[in-house]
């Protein structure tokens, strides 16, 4: 069974031979180490950071190279309208260029994902800043709207793209969520956010595209509407905040969790610890037909991860892969 197909199988219960592995493709910096790879990253490219100001006018701070770092300047920050705003288009053809030459040569080999280079939800924060984006969300919410609809038919417009290069799965990077409840109230939520994923799920479905999502914090009941909405697949970097038995619970069987050990709370262990927590991810998130992928955190020396630690992780997860049916 080839990568992609387990993959496939795997977001959609259909009894893959083991656990797809996410170890290698996606992990910055790469410490030159294989840990095993069922996943094909690609990257639509975006114009570099001029003086720490990105495309969208965004200014970001960061401590050093290892993090993403933090916005700092907000471009919609006060606004009452978008008047003499300029969204970035990503349209032009040399931002897939790499993209479509490494399709090419992984000949349908390994599952091909793509994040689109802004979120339905997230980016509004970069936009706007933290307290006028959920100011604007009560206050204001025709402008949050229109935002998150000129995003929405953006995020659709570059679906169509990717879809046409051979990408299998279409991901957002959309925290929406703070360590112990979610960003804004879920009324608010689910009458703002939810249509606008409703119809980019539906969109990259139509394209024959697996859909994907990556929200940290604490969405055990945002989880409920990425699914009403049409996600196949969740990335959970930390899932203990929740409680393995609440996502189990609540969520195992109707949306494949794709997840690397909680980074908040498995850092300092040794390796038994971590073998006994990958059992327990297996058995909160996998169904014997499927529902589970093992993945690294994409940033590991952001969070000090040692190679020691990376070796035992992967080790863990790859010990309880096998389907027992």
């Amino acid at each position: 069974m080839t990568g992609r197909e387990r993959v496939r199988r795997a977001i959609r219960f259909q009894d893959p031979d083991r656990i797809p592995y996410n170890f290698d493709s996606n992990r910055e910096p790469d410490n030159g180490h294989r840990y095993g790879e069922d996943f094909l990253w690609v990257y639509i490219k975006t114009l570099p950071r001029l003086r720490s100001r990105d495309e969208w006018g965004v200014e970001y701070d960061s401590l050093d190279d290892r993090s993403f770092g933090e916005p700092k300047v907000f471009p919609l920050a006060g606004k009452d309208d978008l008047e003499g705003y300029v969204f970035p288009t990503f349209e032009q053809d040399w931002r897939y260029e790499e993209l479509q030459a490494a399709i090419r040569e992984n000949r349908g080999e390994k599952y091909v994902i793509c994040c689109v280079p802004f979120g339905l939800f997230q980016h509004r924060i970069d936009l706007f800043g933290f307290e006028d984006f959920l100011c604007n969300g009560a206050a204001n919410p025709e402008l949050v709207e229109e935002v998150c609809d000129h995003l929405t038919d953006e995020a659709i417009r570059i679906a169509g793209i990717l879809a046409a290069a051979g990408v299998d799965g279409i991901i957002t990077s959309d925290d929406s969520a703070l360590q112990d409840r979610p960003m804004m109230s879920m009324e608010t939520f689910r009458r703002i956010f939810t249509p606008r994923f409703t119809r980019f799920y539906s969109a990259a479905h139509e394209l024959g595209m697996d859909t994907l999502v990556h929200s940290c914090g604490y969405t055990l009941d945002i989880i409920e509407e990425f699914i009403k909405a049409g996600a196949d697949a969740v990335n959970l970097d930390q899932q203990d905040n929740m409680g393995l038995e609440n996502l189990s619970r609540r969520y195992r069987g109707r949306i494949c969790f794709y997840c690397p050990m909680d980074i908040q709370r498995t850092l300092e262990m040794d390796r038994e610890p971590l073998f006994q927590r990958a059992r327990e991810r297996k058995a909160a998130f996998s169904t014997e037909h499927g529902g589970f992928i093992a993945k690294m955190y994409p940033a590991p020396r952001a969070c000090l991860m040692t190679d020691e630690y990376l070796q035992n992780d992967t080790d863990a997860f790859k010990a309880v892969s096998a389907y027992d049916r």
